[in-house]
């Protein structure tokens, strides 16, 4: 069987097992509830214009009702006026929440509760503006002229930046993404884990290393649940869409669909950076009862850079701190997207954060694996870490086994990250900070790999 066939039939075989999982289809339909029912309320709710409902007690408040209707539209907002037979029945109308605010006679305001609440102002301001046309009128202006004193043209407000899309609703909307993404993320990463402990505590993966490489097993089992987690989040994703436009109202903002590709992108991206890190972690555990112990260190990196990322998204998307992280890989995936939604993220830049998280994902690979293939066979105590990391072991030595291979694999992945930071660092610009960051770190890298050289065998 040749190496692609192998790692796709051990593929289809996580992707049947996995899809035929009850929690995974209970997980899948609550996320396509949520996802669809958020769509529909941001396309039909969000958006819309303000109404506020008044109760007009008395003639004079009935006079007041055009300038009500007036500074409501001034302040954004729309008014309903509802003329009361008296104070008892707009009080009652009050207390049922038929009315946001009553006035009496025109010189009286009764609220329910709250007395800063937008319709309170609506009344105030149209009040004062009345008092202030009714005082020009007399004073021997005709209606217009007053109206016209009233109404000077305000000062023009100019922007020293433009940007549209940082707006609350494109907020919103990445916001949800990046829940959708960390969950769905964290939920697939431990299952690999799981996965991989099950089998090796099972010793069922005696039987499969019979007919498949380590890496290969590794490979396919990746995969299969990654590519059911991309499905996962292709229908939630788009079910949201297809509803926020169906739905109508003012529809899905107009980051929406950037959002979710941005979100499919970085799933593929930080599932395989995580994923081999779960795998590796779950190859060197011999139960399930210490899984979850186990994983505790991956599950608060992923938690801590989605809080990150929230933080970043509600405050400043181009700020120092949303620069540096966006290129650190195991925080890109969550930071990436909303720096991308909402800051000045250049498609450069995107790119670069890309290139970057893929040398690294390919040096945790090489890790991973080797762990795997250590690790997986082994019940009982735990590995120690100079077996998983050391080289030339033993017998070992000289013989050209995987042993002395690896520190060699490692020094390389290293060479290709340093030349990527310094690279990366060149092109941003050295006069930021993000540049400094990434140069002293390749340099850092260049000096630590230069110290341990890998072991090279002598040959007679």
């Amino acid at each position: 069987m040749s190496g692609q066939r192998a790692i796709w039939e051990v593929a289809r075989r996580e992707l049947v097992e996995r899809s035929r999982s009850r929690v995974m289809r209970v997980s899948v339909v609550v996320l396509l509830i949520v996802s669809i029912g958020g769509a529909v309320a941001a396309a039909r709710l969000t958006g819309r214009t303000p109404t506020d409902d008044f109760a007009l007690v008395g003639a004079h408040s009935a006079a007041l009702g055009p300038a009500i209707q007036l500074q409501a539209k001034q302040m954004g907002r729309r008014a309903r006026l509802h003329a009361m037979a008296g104070a008892t029945a707009a009080t009652r109308s009050l207390r049922e929440g038929k009315v946001d605010v009553a006035l009496i006679d025109g010189n009286r305001i009764l609220v329910k509760s709250s007395r800063s609440q937008p319709a309170v102002r609506v009344v105030q301001d149209a009040a004062a503006a009345q008092r202030v046309l009714d005082r020009l009128r007399g004073s021997g202006l005709s209606q217009a002229q007053a109206q016209a004193v009233l109404s000077a043209p305000s000062l023009p407000i100019a922007a020293l930046e433009t940007n549209t899309r940082n707006t609350d609703r494109n907020r919103a909307v990445i916001l949800i993404g990046l829940l959708g993404l960390f969950t769905v993320m964290i939920f697939y990463g431990q299952a690999v884990a799981q996965g991989v402990t099950e089998e090796k505590s099972s010793r069922v993966v005696e039987v499969l290393l019979t007919a498949v490489t380590p890496r290969r097993l590794l490979a396919g089992k990746v995969l299969g649940i990654g590519l059911l987690g991309l499905a996962q989040l292709l229908l939630i994703g788009g079910a949201a869409l297809v509803a926020g436009r169906v739905a109508g109202g003012v529809g899905l903002p107009a980051a929406a669909p950037t959002a979710v590709a941005l979100v499919l992108l970085w799933f593929v991206l930080g599932y395989a950076f995580y994923s081999v890190a779960f795998a590796a972690v779950g190859a060197l555990v011999s139960r399930q009862e210490d899984l979850s112990t186990a994983i505790v260190p991956i599950t608060l990196v992923m938690t801590g850079s989605f809080y990150l990322a929230m933080i970043i998204a509600n405050g400043n998307p181009d700020g120092t701190l949303a620069q540096i992280s966006a290129f650190v890989p195991p925080f890109a995936p969550m930071v990436v997207p909303a720096r991308m939604v909402l800051g000045n993220m250049t498609v450069f830049e995107l790119g670069l954060a890309v290139a970057v998280d893929l040398i690294a994902t390919a040096g945790l690979i090489v890790l991973a694996a080797r762990v795997y293939e250590r690790a997986i066979l082994r019940i009982g105590a735990p590995v120690k870490l100079r077996r998983l990391f050391g080289a030339g072991l033993g017998h070992s030595q000289g013989s050209g086994s995987g042993l002395e291979r690896y520190p060699r694999a490692v020094d390389i992945a290293g060479r290709i990250m340093a030349v990527a930071f310094l690279l990366g660092g060149a092109a941003i610009g050295f006069g930021k900070p993000l540049s400094i960051v990434l140069i002293v770190a390749g340099l850092l890298l260049v000096v630590a790999l230069a110290r341990h050289k890998p072991h090279q065998p002598h040959h007679r």
